[in-house]
């Protein structure tokens, strides 16, 4: 489907529809990582049919793993006769979350290979230093050769250790936690990332049998176990992917029912839309959402419980229909306001800056990279026709444009969508959007 355009006629108000939001993508690739840690089965529900799911799935069933679908939703794995612990560059390309193998493998075989030809979204440096250092920290013997990064362990296997990470990272944190498990001693993680994916995996990993405690300040102390079992794990929903519907509704000028959704996942969203205007209900049917009019605000993305950087994306095309001056503030990651030129090209009016515009503290602050953001609102946004970039949220912040533009849009490349957006374009029909896949053949 790579050849496919994605067909956007902008300019409708998406109100009065609701929409079901999957489970969440990142949980869900975690937990199925977190499976090697055991030879009983897992049972995953709530998995969202999306092609990062499948992707991970193929790399756990390269490894031996072995993986049933009960229905389009619930998985079953099992990783009894894994009996491989080398991740060639074929795979590693298409997803960087095969570095989080190296420590489960760790325990069962004591050397594993993994290219470092790392795939994912590009925004931004994202080294995978701080997991090298972890894991030599826990004792693991690490080396670069070539493209291929190996570990080996000696024969007490990894233990404990107190780490300190220089930055909250999610995939880090994650994959110290998933290793800590069955290491000897005690693990204790300072500085680590809080998000709830995180937490709902130390949740799995506590029904496999690991001993767990998210303390305060950002500090998970884990005290390894011998062996973990299996276990049965419903996953949360995306906020994510909500918070991209509820943007696409209020950029409009429309509404939308996010069902299945909770107050939790999503809180911070709805303080900053609530700031610009917009109205939410909490219900036992979900989060509605709605807008009129929306007023300028000023958004610093933060690690959890800030503002998501995988959020700011589609938000800048509210920005865009905003009264007034909004700032926005990219602390996360340094190169991920790229998306914006196409914005521009649409009839945004935003200009971006290196310096920091706001009052939390930036570990990007006199270095030159270009993370801030001023818009001017509001502007009339044109059509246009964009390959897809490789962040995924940027792909998706098109699409919300595109649905508020005059005109039609067209949008290649959209594998990209698929990802991590499940039934996209069945779903943003619902809500009342005019957009069809089309070939190249059919213009």
């Amino acid at each position: 489907m790579k050849d496919n355009l994605l067909e956007i006629r902008g300019g409708r108000r998406l109100t009065g529809g609701r929409v079901s939001v999957a489970g969440s993508s990142n949980q869900v690739t975690k937990c199925i990582i977190a499976s090697l840690l055991t030879s009983e089965d897992v049972i995953l529900r709530g998995a969202p049919e999306v092609s990062e799911r499948k992707v991970v799935q193929e790399l756990f069933e390269f490894l031996g793993g072995r993986m049933e679908e009960l229905d389009s939703s619930t998985v079953r794995l099992n990783a009894r006769d894994v009996a491989r612990a080398d991740i060639p560059d074929e795979l590693c390309r298409k997803n960087r979350i095969s570095v989080l193998c190296a420590g489960p493998l760790l325990h069962r075989f004591r050397e594993v290979t993994i290219a470092n030809t790392l795939g994912g979204d590009q925004i931004g440096r994202r080294p995978v230093d701080f997991h090298l250092k972890g894991l030599e920290e826990m004792g693991a013997r690490v080396e670069c050769s070539g493209n291929m990064y190996q570990f080996s362990v000696g024969e007490r296997g990894l233990h404990g250790a107190r780490l300190v990470l220089p930055f909250p990272s999610v995939m880090t944190t994650e994959h110290l936690v998933m290793t800590a498990t069955l290491a000897r001693g005690r693990t204790v993680i300072e500085n680590a990332a809080t998000e709830p994916e995180i937490i709902e995996l130390v949740k799995m990993l506590q029904r496999m049998g690991a001993d767990i405690m998210v303390d305060a300040h950002r500090t998970i102390v884990v005290q390894g176990v011998e062996r973990l079992k299996g276990c049965d794990v419903t996953c949360m929903v995306d906020r994510n992917q909500a918070v991209s519907f509820a943007c696409a509704a209020l950029a409009t000028g429309g509404d939308v029912l996010l069902a299945g959704v909770g107050h939790d996942p999503i809180y911070s969203f709805l303080n900053f839309i609530q700031r610009m205007g917009a109205e939410f209900q909490v219900t036992p049917e979900g989060v509605r959402v709605s807008a009129r009019r929306l007023l300028a605000t000023h958004v610093e993305v933060e690690v959890h419980p800030g503002f998501m950087t995988d959020w700011q994306q589609p938000f800048t095309v509210l920005f865009t229909q905003a009264s007034g001056t909004s700032v926005l503030h990219e602390t996360i990651f340094e190169d991920r306001l790229g998306y914006t030129r196409f914005l521009s090209k649409m009839g945004a009016n935003i200009t971006l800056f290196a310096k920091c515009l706001g009052e939390v503290p930036c570990r990007f602050r006199g270095r030159n990279h270009i993370h801030s953001a001023i818009i001017q609102g509001p502007t009339p946004l044109s059509a246009g026709e964009f390959a897809l970039p490789t962040d995924i949220r940027a792909g998706m912040c098109l699409v919300v444009a595109g649905l508020v533009a005059q005109g039609t849009t067209r949008l290649s490349n959209i594998h990209e969508l698929q990802r991590k957006y499940d039934h996209l374009v069945q779903k943003l029909s619902a809500l009342g959007a005019d957009v069809q896949v089309r070939s190249p053949s059919q213009g």
